[in-house]
């Protein structure tokens, strides 16, 4: 589904950014191991080796220095947050809801709490209190991510309530602009809905903001033909081609641009047998 490969775009990107050098990430390891070694009460340390372990994977170790951490020093209460979100990377969201729910009772305001347990909200299934949790993020972060009204438009989704994820995610875009991002999901809910009409305004939105035109025309062929308008498909199908056939040879002979345009004749002489 589109909607998830978006919203997986989004992930992936995260982990990109966020991540340290495999070695750089040991190394930082090593060194706090050796601190502890001297400092064995000492559980900033812990919470510290914890979150590296994270970053490189190994969420047993992580939730070892997490636990330890708490019993060194009780007062620390973000260790239920990191706990959590430990739980949830390791793909056991059903226990990550336990120390959110105790992390969040005492810190009603943090944000990164609320987006986190919504996600692992939406993995189980709980999609109206995910919602719920997702609309809070958004409420009380300085900058509300992109990625925080799609993956809130998927539990809405997933809930059967497709107008009120179009409006969420509208409300994204009146936040931080006509981003692609928000638009593609909220073009693939205008066609669940068969509201073509609206969807090729946002697809034409998009459009207008591009130098490259070619692959929303195919999109735009691909909405006109699910309504029933057959002869306006054609005409964007070729469109696309045209624009293709106008980019200059460096960017002619990619992988990409070869497989847009066998799909694009593909879809052509699907229709049109006759045609090109």
């Amino acid at each position: 589904m589109k909607f998830q490969r978006i919203i997986l775009a989004f992930v992936l990107l995260g982990l990109a950014a966020n991540a340290f050098a495999h070695g750089e990430v040991h190394d930082r390891i090593n060194a706090l191991t050796a601190e502890i070694a001297r400092a064995p009460s000492n559980a900033p340390l812990y919470f510290q080796r914890a979150e590296l372990y994270r970053i490189d994977g190994d969420f047993t170790k992580a939730l070892t220095d997490l636990n330890r951490a708490a019993q060194v020093d009780p007062s620390l209460r973000r260790v239920d947050f990191c706990r959590g979100r430990v739980l949830f990377e390791a793909d056991r969201p059903q226990e990550a809801l336990a120390p959110l729910n105790k992390y969040l009772a005492n810190r009603p305001d943090d944000s990164e709490a609320f987006m986190t347990r919504a996600r692992v909200l939406r993995k189980i299934g709980n999609y109206k209190p995910a919602a719920e949790d997702y609309t809070t993020a958004i409420q009380q972060a300085h900058t509300a991510s992109p990625e925080l009204f799609i993956e809130r438009a998927d539990s809405f989704r997933g809930l059967g309530k497709l107008e009120e994820a179009i409006r969420g995610l509208d409300e994204g875009i009146r936040k931080m602009g006509p981003l692609v991002t928000l638009q593609l999901p909220a073009i693939d809910l205008e066609v669940a809905l068969k509201r073509y009409d609206a969807a090729l305004a946002r697809i034409d939105t998009v459009m207008a903001r591009l130098q490259r035109k070619e692959t929303w025309l195919m999109r735009r062929a691909e909405v006109l033909k699910q309504a029933g308008r057959e002869e306006e498909a054609k005409k964007n199908y070729r469109d696309a081609l045209a624009a293709l056939d106008r980019l200059p040879p460096s960017h002619r002979g990619t992988r990409a641009t070869l497989d847009l345009e066998m799909r694009l004749r593909t879809a052509l002489a699907t229709n049109a047998p006759s045609v090109r």
